[in-house]
């Protein structure tokens, strides 16, 4: 894999080889930006998601929330309908927005990971 000029890639997930997939961008230092808020059937589905939220990355709405655990977290939605996830909380509002910026800057060109993690240690 050539690596992204901001140091991202997405990297596709599941608890089992035949199971939900789920993608996340990965920063240059493998610290989780952003994850998918949905999982898909399969490995060619949750690509082509993957690329539709790259493609149409200026539709999307972004908001910022404070979560029930007193942090913050961002989102992005198409249509009312939740697409992108935080990878984690913030403890501060400027935290939690540099951190949707920075995922919105990386997302775009980042490249999709060939093979499929399969891990039962993965947070879902």
């Amino acid at each position: 894999m050539t690596s992204n000029p901001a140091g991202g890639h997405i990297q596709l997930f599941s608890r089992i080889a035949t199971g939900p997939v789920r993608w996340r961008l990965l920063s240059g230092n493998n610290r989780e930006t952003g994850r998918s808020a949905d999982s898909f059937p399969d490995v060619e589905t949750c690509r082509i998601a993957v690329k539709d939220v790259q493609n149409t990355l200026d539709d999307l709405q972004p908001s910022v929330r404070r979560t029930n655990s007193n942090e913050w977290a961002w989102q992005l939605t198409r249509e009312g309908q939740l697409v992108v996830v935080s990878g984690r909380g913030f403890d501060r509002l400027i935290r939690c927005e540099q951190g949707l910026a920075q995922f919105l800057r990386t997302v775009r060109d980042a490249e999709i990971g060939a093979p499929l993690m399969v891990s039962h240690a993965r947070r879902w």
